[in-house]
């Protein structure tokens, strides 16, 4: 039994015995001032006769002896007669508190006819009547407190030993308690009789064989979930690893064509076509070589996008250089970075195409900045010759920007911008959300 049930039965077995005291004391107060009373009525009754006389007679001496002889009753402390003249007798001494009873003295003249000869009054010792009740109810609750100890302590005894302990027992093993494991199943020290503490128990084995059961089963299933997990991860890894190849593979044919033509148009063609397959590919190539097999690093990314843009277009132009500019940590989704590097790729190799003729040295920057508000900026920019005067590159550019607008503005629902000379710059700015960005 806890603290807090001990002080809550202790307090109300304490009222209970205080009430009961209390009652106690006030019914054996009114039955003695009862009996007191009584016992007064039945001492006037017997000295009633002899008082009367000795007053009829005027034999004050013997009247005063009899009213005297009153006060031997032990709770009467105050005897007064007083005669028809006016005439007192007093005996014994008047307490405050006292209780008292007049009785009228009478003389009977026969015929059924009697006269007055005075008046007796007698006052009871009350606060001794309430000293002795009270005595008499504190040796009862006296009693009774002793009873209520021993009691108490011999069902808090039995009942620490019948249940208490067992609790305690119940409920260590539970603390202890865990899924999945090990130990034999709860038993008490005690015979079993099919009482509530057995069927808790009984309860209790069934809940741990059920939570051990379904520990198993959990178990089994994570199992089976991280095996088919690393299944299709390792599919994934081998489609992406297989796509790239196949891009890579069409990329050579097209590089065999190309080599094998004599037309600048269709070799010219066929490189944009090249650099296309070619970013695609490095994407499928990051994510086989990433942990995550659905986000990639697009500053990595663009880093080899980049640097496979100078080996195709700059290898033979000593003097133009393309470089990178790129925050790390920006992940981008499979779906978004497709675009970005084939946005990027068209920029950067009709740069290098155009934009400095006549063997003209420059520089290729392409740039890659997180936003305060989240979004992402990609630059491609160059300090060539920049574009002719009044250009609108919304209706004169041809396929190469427009296929940059279309991945931009229509796939990544984003908006590029084109900067003010020398050179020329773009710029497109892209949301978050179509990224598929965490927040910073």
């Amino acid at each position: 039994m806890g603290r807090r049930a001990l002080g809550i039965a202790l307090l109300a077995s304490s009222a209970l015995l205080l009430a009961s005291a209390a009652a106690l004391y006030l019914v054996e107060y009114r039955r003695r001032l009862a009996s007191v009373e009584a016992d007064a009525r039945s001492l006037f009754e017997a000295q009633a006769p002899g008082i009367v006389e000795a007053l009829w007679d005027y034999d004050a001496e013997l009247a005063r002896i009899l009213a005297d002889s009153m006060r031997n009753y032990p709770f009467i402390e105050y005897v007064a007669l007083r005669d028809e003249e006016g005439g007192l007798i007093e005996s014994g001494k008047r307490r405050p508190g006292a209780a008292r009873l007049s009785y009228p003295l009478r003389k009977d003249r026969g015929g059924g006819a009697s006269v007055a000869v005075g008046e007796l009054a007698l006052e009871i010792d009350r606060p001794r009547i309430l000293a002795e009740a009270g005595r008499q109810a504190l040796v009862s609750a006296a009693l009774q407190a002793l009873l209520l100890a021993a009691s108490s302590a011999i069902v808090l005894a039995l009942f620490d030993r019948m249940v208490t302990r067992h609790l305690s027992a119940i409920a260590a093993r539970m603390d202890r308690l865990e899924p999945g494991g090990r130990g034999p199943p709860l038993s008490l020290d005690k015979r079993e009789v099919g009482d509530e503490l057995d069927v808790l128990v009984a309860s209790f084995n069934a809940m741990r064989e059920n939570l051990d059961s379904a520990a198993a089963s959990e178990r089994r299933a994570m199992e089976e979930l991280a095996r088919s997990l690393r299944e299709k991860e390792t599919l994934l890894q081998e489609v992406y690893h297989r796509t790239k190849n196949n891009m890579q593979m069409i990329a050579s044919f097209l590089s065999l064509e190309a080599a094998a033509s004599e037309d600048e148009g269709l070799r010219a063609t066929l490189a944009g076509m090249i650099g296309r397959i070619t970013s695609m590919a490095l994407v499928h190539k990051k994510l086989y070589e990433s942990r995550d097999l659905s986000r990639i690093d697009l500053g990595d990314y663009l880093r080899d996008l980049v640097a496979e843009i100078g080996r195709a277009c700059l290898a033979e132009r000593a003097g133009i250089g393309i470089e990178l500019e790129a925050e790390g940590g920006t992940i981008c989704a499979l779906d978004a970075a497709i675009p970005c590097g084939l946005a990027v790729n068209e920029l950067a190799v009709n740069a290098a195409r155009h934009a400095f003729p006549g063997g003209r040295p420059g520089r290729i920057r392409v740039g890659l900045a997180r936003k305060a508000g989240g979004d992402v900026e990609l630059s491609v920019a160059d300090d060539g010759i920049g574009l002719p005067p009044g250009f609108d590159f919304r209706r004169d550019g041809g396929l190469g920007l427009q296929t940059v607008l279309s991945l931009v503005e229509g796939q990544l629902r984003g908006r590029l911008s084109l900067g003010p000379g020398p050179g020329t710059s773009w710029t497109a700015e892209i949301g978050e959300a179509a990224l598929g960005l965490p927040r910073p």
